[in-house]
């Protein structure tokens, strides 16, 4: 893979981002979808904006398979790598983006330097954020950003596994209540959010 781009893919209007770990959770490949037939990464001149069918750096004619249990607008198996949805204009909730309602297991603070562990939320806080999450409304990072003055101010790490034991990396920003992917947090989990990180310190 070429180093000079994020690795990124579009299918049917969504944008998606290499989720691959290094050591991968066996998920399930569903039938083949179709193929990357562009890669920006081939191409003296590449065009600026991603179409259906294109990619950063993954090979021309590399393979797109659907990822069992998962709706196909969430999640897609790129050869053997898994790619996560980041943009999908039709999304109007997380769980449209992600499609995670009733597959969260744990929430947990993670380190932003290197990724590791930093504390589980508490089994009540847990089930409210597993309840309230996905329910929250999605709206594109641009416009996130474009609201919030570049999505400045203090970050939070967080990594919500879900009960197949892959998953998703959650950015939290402390200045202006929000996660990404991309949503307002509401009044209820922004300070449940606060309060959990609270617990960190006082151990």
């Amino acid at each position: 893979m070429d180093a000079n781009y994020v690795s990124l893919l579009q299918w049917d209007g969504v944008m998606y981002y290499d989720n691959t770990n290094p050591n991968p959770i066996a998920l399930g490949k569903g039938k083949e979808i179709g193929k990357i037939t562009y890669s920006k990464s081939e191409q003296k001149c590449p065009r600026a904006e991603l179409q259906d069918g294109d990619a950063t750096n993954l090979k021309t004619g590399t393979l797109l398979y659907e990822v069992e249990g998962y709706k196909t607008s969430a999640r897609l198996w790129a050869g053997d790598r898994l790619y996560l949805a980041s943009n999908n204009p039709a999304a109007r909730t997380l769980n449209d983006l992600l499609d995670i309602e009733g597959k969260i297991q744990t929430v947990r603070f993670v380190s932003g330097n290197d990724g590791s562990d930093l504390m589980d939320f508490t089994p009540e806080a847990n089930a409210v954020f597993i309840r309230e999450f996905p329910k929250l409304a999605y709206l594109p990072f641009e416009e996130l950003s474009k609201q919030t003055k570049s999505w400045v101010g203090d970050k939070y790490w967080m990594e919500i596994e879900m009960t197949d034991g892959s998953s998703v990396r959650v950015t939290y920003n402390t200045m202006s209540p929000s996660f990404h992917p991309s949503a307002y947090a509401t009044p209820e989990l922004a300070e449940l959010v606060e309060q959990q990180r609270k617990l960190i310190y006082a151990q």
